[in-house]
């Protein structure tokens, strides 16, 4: 009961031993984003060894942070699973990279057109049943939105596969350094309000 920092202000005494494991997590995300624009086109064998490893460290990173909070957290077994698989994913990549890049990145492609067309289709189908008005409209304009992504995005599959993947890369390499800076900015809020409470 003396210790103010873990009764009066759990979060200050959880942040302690966990804010350094999400700038790690920061600075390799931002790392991977910056690898993944500078150097798409030379060889996608190198972005599988690139996503392997830092899926590999990502994944032990959460697994630490999983084990950091068991005690203060019931759900750290969530951190704990994704933790394991982000590991092996990062293990099959660097394992097959080759298989890895070329069928991964025209998998998560095809996944998506198979997804945006059948996202739109029934999106359609049910905006057309909803009652007139700003919802009904939105939802239409969604369905097509939707639809259309899709048929361009499998046209470019089939016209150009490897510059479709490149770009697929450079989104991830995009998405990588933003969710890297903001778990940074996590990390140092984090980090000021464990010196706040102190």
């Amino acid at each position: 009961m003396t210790d103010t920092g873990t009764l009066d202000n759990p979060l200050a005494s959880l942040a302690k031993g966990v804010w350094w494991l999400l700038l790690l997590r920061g600075i390799l995300a931002v790392i991977f984003g910056i690898v993944a624009l500078i150097a798409p086109g030379a060889a996608l064998t190198a972005i599988a060894f690139v996503v392997g490893a830092y899926a590999v460290v990502d994944g032990i990173a959460a697994i630490v942070h999983s084990f950091q909070l068991r005690a203060s957290n019931p759900r750290w077994g969530w951190l704990l699973t994704s933790g394991i698989l982000t590991v092996l994913a990062g293990l099959a990549a660097l394992i097959l990279p080759g298989v890895a890049a070329l069928f991964g990145g025209l998998f998560v492609l095809w996944t998506i057109v198979f997804w945006t067309i059948m996202t739109g289709a029934l999106g359609l189908r049910s905006a057309a049943g909803a009652p007139a008005g700003r919802g009904k409209t939105f939802g239409i304009l969604a369905g097509v939105v939707s639809l259309v992504f899709g048929v361009i995005l499998a046209i470019s599959l089939f016209v150009a596969p490897g510059s479709t993947v490149i770009g697929l890369i450079w989104t991830v390499g995009i998405w990588a350094i933003v969710f890297g800076v903001m778990l940074i900015g996590a990390a140092i809020a984090t980090r000021a309000g464990v010196k706040t409470a102190a």
